[in-house]
């Protein structure tokens, strides 16, 4: 705590600094760029955005100024997204109804997800590389493969310019929380680099002052057994390192090798009497990418990339003085995850100008699995399994997948664009702890979309697509979570039908609407992973950017979603679970000539269903702010800083998504210094 006051005095005394430290209003050139490699080859050159479906930016300024620390957080205000709690405390998101097992989450195009569940604990990766995020809905290309039944993120990170430029970012906050950053780019002739180093860490974060202990929800003696003040188990440590060198010959060819490394340890904030702990949680991905244009009008793409994940999970639960867990009894000591995924891709598209762009991909993925548990005394699988003491045979786990895909886009009568194209996918399972119990499984699946530009500011566009997900191999396996290797893929028919409007140099407004009809969804009940009935979900996204000439920009957002599902093709349907209906979001930026900013953004999030047993559960609705304040200095003519407090979670309010108590209200103080 005194380290943190010291750290306010400091920033505080620099905000009132002499009059001889003068603002420059001036804009710089630019230090810094999008990693355009890291975007899969699915548009034309110069082209922004897919024209048939929807796609939503989080720029590097909307990180900035929302005051997001990590992608959960960039990603919670986009249109029809809504980040979920889940167990193990890791943070996730739902898009249109489909959790994100059911999205493809890509890093620079480079699938990001633990092989096992083909997940990935959002909280876990820092904001600091980050150039843009772009989330695309509806009929993402298909060059994409499968598995992206509600759409595509991707993750962009950044790459130098010609102009060397260094930046380095320290804030601070309560429970000890300390943030170190520093960025450094540049170029040396045809070579340009990027490396981002970071270093966060915390002793946890606090519920709301208006937690009440005594609740029956989640409360002392209930499952998360909550006692207010600092969450039990939410400390972490992130140390993350990025790093990239491209080289580009000329405009023709370029080729990039990056890497992404994240290094942390964390709690697991308290569910199900569980009190656990990640005392190792590693993942890095190396990405070798290039890009040549063979005529002018073929252009190829390649990628190889190798992904490597590994976690040791403990049990702390009499470490850290706790003696409730379930039946008296841990699930195990330790369990060590050891993946990794492997593969490769080529892209390649052929532009007969104005008439046709014909787009090909073929893409090979392995994803691998090794689990390795032990067991003390006090394991719960010890008494149940008759399993011995100790450290328990590996078990190995690995899946092939296969996909090659083609699409056509064809522009007509000037304003006039039809997309077509279709995807055949292959699911080979490798290997099942010794053996395969299971056949490979295919799956077509085509799609088409047509776009017609009314006039150079309207745009309307509708699409139809069928997509698949194959089982996950948890799905498929796993002895504790109710493993079920006769699972079949999950399918879906998508529909959309939305329209793009640029009214004038102030106002941009955007609509979706969205029809969702699943077979065979995946889900897990009673322990068990089962094929359910049908599922659909409906809804409709709206999106409106307001830039004034008055130094104030606006933006709001709303999604409405019913989100329906059937145990059985003859049951009667119910509310999906962790599925909001209502999702509101306003955002407000104001830009002072002296060089202040002040940014407030908030979320409402309506009611949403738990089915927590045989009894559905209402979680109430809720409503989070956010605020920022940034204040820029120009020390010398090199060298600018920001000054900047942010507060999470304004109004301390104490909410619930159905994995135990959020943060109240939180903030941090820090500064980035340029140069």
């Amino acid at each position: 705590m005194k380290r943190f006051r010291r750290a306010l005095l400091y920033l505080t005394l620099m905000a009132v600094l002499p009059a001889t430290v003068l603002w420059a209003a001036a804009e710089q050139e630019a230090t810094e760029e999008v990693f355009d490699l890291g975007q899969v080859l699915v548009l034309e050159k110069g082209q922004t955005q897919d024209k048939i479906t929807t796609t939503d930016t989080v720029s590097v300024d909307d990180i900035k100024l929302q005051g997001a620390q990590n992608v959960a957080e960039a990603l919670a205000h986009i249109p029809g997204i809504h980040i979920q709690a889940g167990k193990k405390g890791a943070y996730g998101f739902i898009l249109r109804g489909f959790d994100e097992r059911d999205v493809k989450l890509l890093i620079d195009g480079v699938p990001a997800h633990v092989s096992y569940d083909g997940s990935l604990d959002l909280s876990q990766i820092p904001v600091d590389s980050i150039a843009k995020i772009e989330v695309t809905k509806g009929a993402t290309s298909v060059l994409h493969g499968s598995n992206t039944l509600g759409g595509v993120v991707n993750i962009i990170t950044k790459k130098g310019t010609k102009t060397p430029h260094t930046s380095v970012t320290t804030s601070f906050g309560p429970n000890d929380t300390q943030n170190y950053i520093a960025n450094h780019g540049g170029a040396v002739g045809k070579f340009n680099y990027w490396i981002t180093a970071s270093r966060r860490t915390s002793d946890g974060w606090d519920v709301s002052d208006d937690f009440d202990p005594n609740n029956n929800k989640t409360g002392i003696g209930t499952e998360y057994n909550e006692d207010g003040g600092t969450r039990d188990l939410s400390y972490y440590t992130n140390n993350t390192l990025n790093a990239k060198v491209g080289y580009e010959a000329d405009n023709n060819s370029k080729v990039y090798l990056s890497f992404d490394y994240h290094d942390n340890e964390k709690g697991c904030p308290t569910e199900d009497n569980r009190y656990w702990e990640f005392s190792k949680w590693k993942q890095w991905h190396l990405n070798l990418v290039g890009e040549h244009d063979v005529t002018d009008k073929l252009t190829v793409k390649a990628r190889t990339y190798y992904v490597k994940h590994d976690d040791a999970l403990r049990d702390v639960s009499w470490d850290s003085d706790h003696d409730t867990t379930k039946n008296g009894k841990k699930w195990f000591q330790e369990s060590y995850y050891d993946d990794f995924t492997v593969g490769a891709e080529v892209q390649a598209y052929y532009n007969m100008g104005d008439f046709s762009l014909v787009k090909m991909g073929i893409s090979y993925m392995k994803d691998n699995h090794i689990q390795q548990d032990y067991y003390d005394a006090n394991s719960y699988p010890v008494t149940h399994k008759g399993k011995s003491v100790g450290l328990q045979d590996a078990e190995e786990y690995e899946t092939d997948l296969y996909s090659f895909g083609i699409e056509d886009e064809i522009k007509f009568a000037q304003r006039w664009t039809l997309k077509f194209g279709t995807s055949f996918d292959l699911q080979d399972p490798v290997q099942a702890d010794g053996g395969v119990s299971r056949d490979q499984e295919t799956a077509w699946n085509p799609q088409a979309g047509l776009a017609y530009d009314l006039t150079d500011d309207i745009n309307i566009y509708t699409s139809v697509s069928k997509k698949t997900r194959f089982p996950q191999m948890k799905e498929l396996y796993s002895d504790l979570a109710g493993g079920n290797d006769s699972l079949k893929p999950q399918k879906t028919v998508a529909y959309e039908l939305g329209t793009k409007i640029r009214v004038n140099d102030i106002i941009g407004f955007n609509v979706a609407g969205f029809y969702n009809d699943i077979d065979d969804r995946i889900v897990s009940e009673n322990k068990k992973y089962l094929n359910k009935g049908e599922s659909k979900f409906i809804g409709v996204e709206t999106a409106m950017d307001i830039t004034t000439p008055w130094n104030l920009d606006l933006g709001l957002g709303y999604t409405y979603l019913h989100a329906r599902e059937k145990d059985s093709p003859d049951a009667e349907e119910k509310d999906a679970e962790f599925t909001p209906e209502h999702k509101a979001t306003f955002d407000a930026r104001y830009f002072f000539d002296f060089g202040m900013t002040l940014s407030f953004q908030c979320i409402y999030t309506g009611e949403q269903v738990e089915h927590d047993g045989s009894t559905p559960t209402t979680i109430s609705d809720y409503f989070v702010a956010n605020a920022k304040v940034i204040q820029k200095w120009q020390i010398t003519e090199k060298i600018a800083t920001d000054v900047f407090v942010e507060v999470s979670n304004l109004f301390d309010k104490d909410y619930y998504i159905g994995h135990g108590p959020e943060p109240g209200r939180n903030f941090l103080v820090g500064a980035t210094f340029n140069f």
